[in-house]
């Protein structure tokens, strides 16, 4: 579903990110692990092309390499960066509403309330605090709602950016139980995290990162253990 080959990013003549290539299938859950600097928003922020970067990106057979952010969003990837997103002066249930406006104007007001109680099942203090303004909310239930955000989109791909930064162990829970969830409806997903025993648990594969660099990949499971990890690991 998503290929990265030969990527390098540039922040004016800082290289960044040296000439790594990796490869996410439909239906896999993949994380990126690293410590600070390692480059993992890079790699995010150069497959949504909003930094100068070298090669290219293929999402569903498409070169993407060169697109606009917003189109890239249209073909269904959807990207939950680690800044939360939301509009403050907004409820929950009018910042839902905002994230789908054009799955509303795609497909109609249906398909949104579908997507709002999937979301709602999910996220139950969110539909507790759906006429509340996002401002009043906790900056943990700030970021569930971000979170929401990206999935009322009715995404095909979805990328998330330590979404459980700053999160209770209590939130922590309801982010992995949300990217289980995702699972049984065949998303794909791509997770850049620092919760690495209960990342490498909820995902397929995964890849290592140090200082721009992938330096270890593989299955999830076989990771656990692994010296690459030991070395990147910072909690969790």
């Amino acid at each position: 579903m998503l290929k990265v080959e030969n990527l390098s990013v540039y922040y004016n003549k800082a290289l960044a990110i040296d000439n790594i290539s990796l490869e996410i299938k439909k239906d896999e859950a993949v994380c990126v692990l690293g410590s600070n600097g390692a480059g993992k928003t890079s790699l995010l922020n150069a497959i949504f092309n909003t930094v100068h970067k070298e090669g290219r990106v293929i999402f569903n057979s498409v070169d993407i390499s060169k697109m606009p952010t917003h189109k890239i969003a249209d073909m269904g990837m959807v990207y939950v960066p680690d800044k939360r997103t939301v509009f403050n002066e907004l409820s929950v249930y009018e910042n839902l509403e905002v994230a789908a406006h054009k799955i509303i104007k795609r497909k109609g007001k249906r398909e949104f309330a579908k997507n709002l109680d999937a979301i709602f099942d999910q996220f139950g203090n969110l539909y507790e605090k759906r006429s509340l303004k996002a401002g009043y909310l906790s900056g943990g239930e700030q970021q569930m709602l971000s979170v929401a955000q990206g999935l009322i989109r009715s995404p095909v791909m979805f990328v998330m950016d330590e979404p459980t930064a700053g999160l209770s162990p209590k939130l922590m829970d309801v982010v992995f139980d949300f990217i289980s969830f995702m699972r049984t409806q065949h998303i794909t997903i791509l997770i850049v995290e620092q919760n690495v025993n209960k990342t490498l648990k909820a995902t397929d594969r995964a890849y290592i990162m140090e200082v721009g660099k992938i330096v270890d990949s593989g299955f999830s499971k076989d990771l656990l253990d692994s010296e690459s990890i030991k070395k990147a690991y910072l909690g969790g």
